[in-house]
This record gives C-alpha cells, sequence and structure tokens, in this order.
C-alpha cells in the first residue's frame, strides 16, 4: 500500500541507462540511432517506487542524464554473427548477442529503450530471471516501443534480491522468435554484493568475481550449430591459468522448437562443479561432486567453479563448441576457490531471501495442475482478456502453491517467481536437482512421457499480473503462454513510462481482467 509522501525523504538517484532497438534488417537508416539531446536535468514529479527493504513508498526520484550509465554495460559480446535484430547502447552497433547488463542490489535503474526507427517493428524488453514486478512501468510483456519513440523501464533491484546470471530478450507476442532468432538477447547479471553465504572468505570472493562468460545461440533460420558469443566461423577461446578456478556464466538461447535440453561438456582436463541454476545459488555451494557433463533446458543458466590443468574444449551435446588454453598457474596473492576455507568439498551455505526460502516442509495454500502444449496451457490460448485462472481464481499474495507439471518436452518458464523442486524421484528429469530453485523446469527429450514433476512456489514480494510459457519461442508466439493474477500484493506505478512520442499516443497501459471480476472467466 502506498504511503504518504514524506518531504524529509531524501531523493533516490535514478540511475540511467539507454538502450536502442536495431531491427539492420529492415531498417538501416543511421538517423534512427542518433542519441537523444542531452538535457541539464530531468526530474519527475513524485511517485511510488520500492525502497531498500522491498517496500512500496512515494519518493522524489531524479534523473541526472550524464555519462555515468555506460558503467551499467559492457561491450556487446559480438564477435562475428551479424545480428538482423538486435541491441545497442547509443554510438554503438548492434552485435550478437547484445551488450551484458549489469545492475547492483539496492538501486533502481531507468533502461531508456529507443525503437528501431520502422514504425512496424514493435517490440518490448524482458528481463528473464528478476524478481520484480511484471506489471506497471516494469517488466511488462504488453509494453511496446516502435519507430523513434523512447519509453523507460523502471527497474528497482531490492538488495534482498540475490545476485546471479539473468538474461533479457525482445518479448512481442508473435515476433519472439523472429527478434531473438536475429539477435534481440543478450545477458543480464545482478551483482553479488556483499552477505550472499556464511562461510563466504577471501578466497570465495576472489573466485565469485574471476568470471568468464558463455552464452550459447543458435539462429531461427538455421537450428543448429550452436554458436558461443557471437564467435562465428571459429571457435570462441578462453585464456585460463593453469589450476586456478573460475566462474563460468552460462546461459543457452535456443530456437529450434523440437528440443528443449542439451549436454554442455567439458574435457577431462578440466573439474567443474555446479554452483548456481538459473541465476539462483544452490543451498549448499558448491555441488557436493565434480562432473564434465552437465544437462541444461532452454533459456536457463548455469553457473559453474571450472579449473582446467592443460588445453581442454567445450562441447555441447558432443560438438566442440569453444577452446580453453590453460596458460601458467596463477600468480594472485588471494587464490580464488569455490569451497570456503579453499579446501576441497567444503561448502559455504547461500544466504536465501523469503522468495528463495526452502519450501520443502512449509503448508501449500493451494496444489494446481498444469499442462503444455504447442499451443496451449490447459487448454487455454494467450489472451489479453481471459487470464488463467489457478484453481478457478486469482493468486493470493503471501501464499505457497504446489504445481503439478506435466510439460512432455515443453519448459515451462514461470516471470518473476522462482520453482522450488519438491518432486524427489527424478520426476522432474536430469536438468533439475531435488530441493534446488529454477525459473524455468524443462523435462529433458528423453524424458517424454515421465511422470509429474512437482513444484512449489512462494508468491511474495511483488504482486499483480505475471505470466508463464512454454520458453520454446514458436510454441509461445503460437499461444503457449498465459497470464495470470497475484492479488493483495504491492503495484507497480505505470509512470515514467515514455520518454519521447511522436505519435502523441505511446506504451498504452494494458489491463488483463481479474478471475474474480468476471464469473465466466472461472472455469
Amino acid at each position: 500500500m502506498m504511503e504518504e509522501e514524506d518531504e524529509n525523504v531524501p531523493e533516490v538517484v535514478y540511475d540511467g541507462i539507454e538502450m536502442w532497438g536495431g531491427s539492420t534488417e529492415e531498417y538501416e537508416d543511421p538517423n534512427a540511432y542518433e542519441m537523444m539531446e542531452e538535457e541539464d536535468e530531468v526530474v519527475y514529479d513524485s511517485f511510488g517506487l520500492y525502497d531498500e527493504g522491498g517496500n512500496f513508498v512515494a519518493e522524489s526520484m531524479e534523473y541526472d542524464e550524464s555519462e555515468e550509465y555506460y558503467e551499467s554495460f559492457e561491450g556487446g559480446g559480438g564477435g562475428g554473427r551479424y545480428a538482423t535484430f538486435g541491441w545497442r547502447i547509443p554510438g554503438g552497433e548492434c552485435t550478437w548477442p547484445g551488450p551484458t547488463m549489469r545492475m547492483s542490489r539496492g538501486k533502481t535503474y531507468g533502461l531508456f529503450v529507443r525503437g528501431s526507427g520502422n514504425e512496424d517493428t514493435v517490440t518490448n524488453i524482458h528481463t528473464h530471471g528478476l524478481h520484480i514486478p511484471g506489471h506497471g512501468n516494469a517488466d511488462d510483456v504488453t509494453r511496446t516501443v516502435s519507430g523513434s519513440d523512447v519509453i523507460i523501464y523502471e527497474y528497482h533491484i531490492p538488495t534482498y534480491h540475490m545476485g546471479g546470471t539473468h538474461w533479457y530478450h525482445a518479448h512481442w507476442h508473435h515476433h519472439s522468435e523472429q527478434f531473438v532468432g536475429g539477435g534481440a538477447f543478450g545477458m543480464l547479471i545482478v551483482e553479488d554484493g556483499s552477505n550472499v553465504g556464511t562461510g563466504v572468505d577471501a578466497g570465495v570472493e576472489a573466485f565469485l568475481k574471476n568470471e568468464k562468460i558463455f552464452i550459447a545461440s543458435n539462429h531461427e533460420d538455421i537450428y543448429g550449430p550452436f554458436i558461443v558469443n557471437g564467435v562465428e566461423g571459429d571457435l570462441e577461446s578462453y585464456d585460463f591459468n593453469s589450476d586456478e578456478w573460475y566462474r563460468l556464466r552460462i546461459l543457452t538461447v535456443n530456437l529450434d522448437p523440437n528440443t528443449s535440453s542439451r549436454t554442455i561438456s567439458f574435457g577431462d582436463e578440466c573439474q567443474a562443479y555446479a554452483i548456481a541454476h538459473d541465476g539462483i545459488f544452490r543451498f549448499e555451494v558448491p555441488a557436493r561432486t565434480a562432473q564434465n557433463d552437465f544437462s541444461i533446458g532452454d533459456a536457463s543458466r548455469l553457473d559453474v567453479a571450472i579449473r582446467c590443468a592443460f588445453d581442454s574444449t567445450i562441447s555441447i551435446n558432443d560438438e566442440t563448441v569453444a577452446t580453453i588454453k590453460a596458460g601458467q598457474p596463477s600468480t594472485k596473492s588471494v587464490v580464488p576457490s569455490p569451497f570456503k576455507s579453499s579446501i576441497e568439498g567444503q561448502s559455504w551455505s547461500s544466504t536465501r531471501p523469503d522468495y528463495l526460502a526452502d519450501l520443502r516442509d512449509a503448508i501449500t495454500y493451494y496444489t494446481y495442475e498444469l499442462k503444455l502444449d504447442e499451443t496451449n496451457i490447459n487448454q487455454q490460448t494467450y489472451s489479453l482478456e481471459k487470464p488463467l485462472c489457478l484453481g478457478h481464481s486469482d493468486v493470493q499474495y503471501g501464499s505457497i502453491y504446489e504445481w503439478e507439471l506435466r510439460l512432455s518436452y515443453h519448459p515451462l518458464h514461470l516471470h518473476i517467481y522462482p520453482m522450488q523442486v519438491v518432486s524427489e524421484n527424478n520426476e522432474c528429469g536430469e536438468n533439475h536437482e531435488y530441493g534446488e530453485f529454477y525459473d524455468t523446469i524443462t523435462i529433458s527429450n528423453e524424458g517424454r512421457g515421465r511422470s509429474r514433476c512437482k513444484v512449489r512456489i512462494a508468491f511474495v514480494d511483488v504482486g499483480g499480473k505475471t505470466l508463464m510459457q512454454c520458453h520454446l519461442f514458436k510454441h509461445g508466439d503460437q499461444g503457449a503462454m498465459a497470464f495470470f493474477h497475484v492479488v493483495g500484493g504491492p503495484t507497480q506505478p505505470n509512470e515514467p513510462r515514455v520518454h519521447e512520442c511522436a505519435s502523441g499516443l505511446c506504451d498504452e497501459p494494458v489491463s488483463i481482467p481479474l478471475c474474480s471480476s468476471d464469473e465466466s472467466l472461472n472455469t
């Protein structure tokens, strides 16, 4: 609930980030990519936002358009592949993948998104994995930008948000496969910050910062093979110090609608442990057992601790996609190690915010069954007029639900709220471990027809409309996607949302009916 405005509340700096949409396939006029004219200061009237404790408050927000916003981006991953659709920062080029975005816990960000210059190319951005509102001026996939218009996404990363490996991509219905297949995606990293876990010492901190990025993707027209970090015509190459531990942030982006799982393998010269799934640290980090083969589903992320004694390779489904060059041993004063006290086998415990607390012994509010198909969820196709009513009703904020998933090979992605696997008998497949959290559940191709997978979700911290979908892009575009509402929780403001609008009517908010508002929806 919004509090009364307090004139003594300190101002909050609005960390500005700018990103231009690029449709180089359809529009190549460089004038479409000109930076906004510099303004000394843009001051917004008071409106609601989250404070650092995750509470909804009313404060004055100021955005100072300075060069500092560039610190939130790294250069694009493009190493060769041409982006027919994509994202870039002002003054840069569209790259495949797009620029890596970095955010810090406890900060509010304004993402200024300009269209491609073509009025017929309508798009938007979804931040895949963030625990932030899916409505208002935040991560709402019904938002749109086109032409030379500029819209503003407001992202508040609360201090309790876990640091992790996420990503962003275009999410305009009917065109997601086309846009992502053309390169409109990139990695998004929430920095770990402090209070990562119990047992985290200087060696672990050094390891967590000792990172490499691995983004594997294919193409909308050429479903395979995968390329890494946009390097085409050659293999991506990583330079390692011999026997030094690195944090490898892995993202897979698949456009093939006939497969939803793959195996990432490291050569025998390397040793690797899982440390996080879908940008969420394991309860105990790292995993107890080292392994060379990891099964990972569509749209999923995997962080591993890896070290190599000699030169090696990285493969996807037995096809080499990258090489590792192991040089001289490290001479760093603080030796990076994923293990507590640098003793192999000694794990540390990750700090768990409420939305990632262990739910295995929790009392559930409701049990619901979900079945995904190529064009629908529970026989209901995507609609802006009819939400998915879970158990004939909206979801109650603050509740815990248990879902029984019948997925075949369709990957279920739930926006905003991570899912904890509570099936003990490998019913969720080799992509998932009992007790760990994921934002996308994928039964591997070999697991088609397997018994049902059970997950639990805590609907806390944020409320409002959200979305679930099959994350095979073709299937989502065909209708395997549905909105539902979490009622009774905090809401996100709609403004500010438009910075420049040529037509006079841009990015109008879209309302989805509540289940409780129309008895005809409760079926």
